[in-house]
């Protein structure tokens, strides 16, 4: 038997869903991700903590879940929200359905929403807080808002780690675990380099007597500008260990350069943002999952400290920034996910200076 799921936010925006499966009332930041495929790796991604997903794809899980496919050890999203929810997938590769992984973990999900209808509301109003659920009215909804956490100050990037790599570091990259994906750690093993993961609240002292080979600051969920002892921690390593920030740990480098990081209206979620690198003729097609942005800076800066900033990214869609260098203190930063999971594997470029860095810096010592 289905029943009626509300989504409204604080300003009693409402939507209405059909579902048959039962779930509590929760909260989160309301998005759009226009993903066609990759469900499993956007539903573990802990960048979505605090966060209910609208899917624009037709149908969601049409070819099922693989573990092979997981970001981290299980789905990361408050709730989400489509038109239609495959039970039953069809693939080789499924080993369950992306419903039944969903209700095994208790994340509330509901079809029969008008996906462009939400997806429209979020283009002209920005993305904001909403509450769904199930057997409730609309003003006890909105009542639940009021005590939720907001996305912006959400400090969720420092309990949001989940790598589990071991404990020796010599010789090793570390990922300053934010909320890393696994497919970071997948590319960096590809390449033939072992990997530990980092607290976010280790000190920069303790983290230069690792002896590790660099720092990759990942991504994550939340505000960035809430991780105030993160960005103190990573202004000490700048020029001091080669340096690679992805997603967040763009953001997280750029604050540390005195940067200033905004609130994207309704942020950048899906696929095939098409991006401007300097020096590359051809647009990258790149993954993207992200709320804040570094503000743009027209002009190339020295910096007192760590030498020249240049910014070396672009969005082609909104000219927002997608990545700085700091070549003079061994460290740069993209803005969206090279690591390319889900997506295209155009970004996988983008790992190519930080290995250069590494051994540049590596073969001193």
């Amino acid at each position: 038997m289905y029943k009626k799921t509300i989504l409204v936010n604080q300003n009693g925006d409402e939507f209405i869903g059909w579902s048959d499966n039962s779930f509590n009332p929760t909260t989160g930041e309301l998005i759009f991700n226009t993903a066609m495929t990759g469900f499993v790796e956007i539903l573990s991604d802990p960048s979505y903590i605090n966060q209910i997903i609208t899917f624009t794809s037709s149908h969601i899980g049409n070819y099922g879940m693989s573990r092979q496919d997981y970001e981290s050890n299980m789905p990361k999203i408050e709730a989400a929200i489509g038109n239609s929810f495959t039970y039953d997938p069809s693939s080789w590769r499924s080993e369950k359905s992306v419903t039944s992984w969903l209700k095994e973990y208790e994340i509330p999900f509901s079809g029969g929403f008008d996906v462009r209808s939400i997806t429209k509301h979020l283009r002209d109003n920005g993305s904001s807080m909403f509450a769904v659920g199930q057997d409730i009215d609309k003003n006890s909804l909105i009542d639940l808002l009021k005590k939720a956490k907001n996305i912006i100050g959400d400090d969720s990037a420092l309990t949001a780690g989940n790598l589990n790599l071991g404990n020796d570091t010599n010789g090793k990259v570390g990922i300053l675990d934010l909320g890393a994906k696994q497919s970071i750690v997948n590319v960096l093993n590809n390449l033939d380099l072992e990997t530990v993961a980092i607290s976010p609240n280790e000190t920069a002292e303790k983290i230069l007597s690792m002896n590790l080979r660099g720092v990759l600051i990942s991504n994550g969920p939340g505000d960035p500008r809430s991780l105030k002892n993160v960005i103190n921690t990573v202004k000490k390593l700048i020029g001091n260990i080669p340096i690679f920030g992805i997603c967040l740990g763009h953001q997280i480098l750029s604050l540390a350069c005195g940067l200033e990081v905004k609130k994207l209206e309704f942020g950048h979620h899906g696929s095939n943002h098409p991006v401007e690198i300097k020096g590359i003729k051809k647009a990258l097609i790149t993954a993207q999952n992200h709320g804040f942005a570094v503000h743009e800076f027209e002009k190339d800066f020295i910096h007192e400290k760590f030498g020249k900033i240049e910014s070396y990214a672009s969005n082609l869609n909104d000219g927002s920034n997608e990545g700085i260098s700091i070549w003079d203190s061994m460290a740069y930063s993209v803005q969206f996910h090279p690591e390319s999971g889900p997506g295209t594997s155009d970004g996988l470029q983008i790992f190519t200076p930080f290995i250069e860095l590494m051994e540049n810096n590596y073969a001193k010592k």
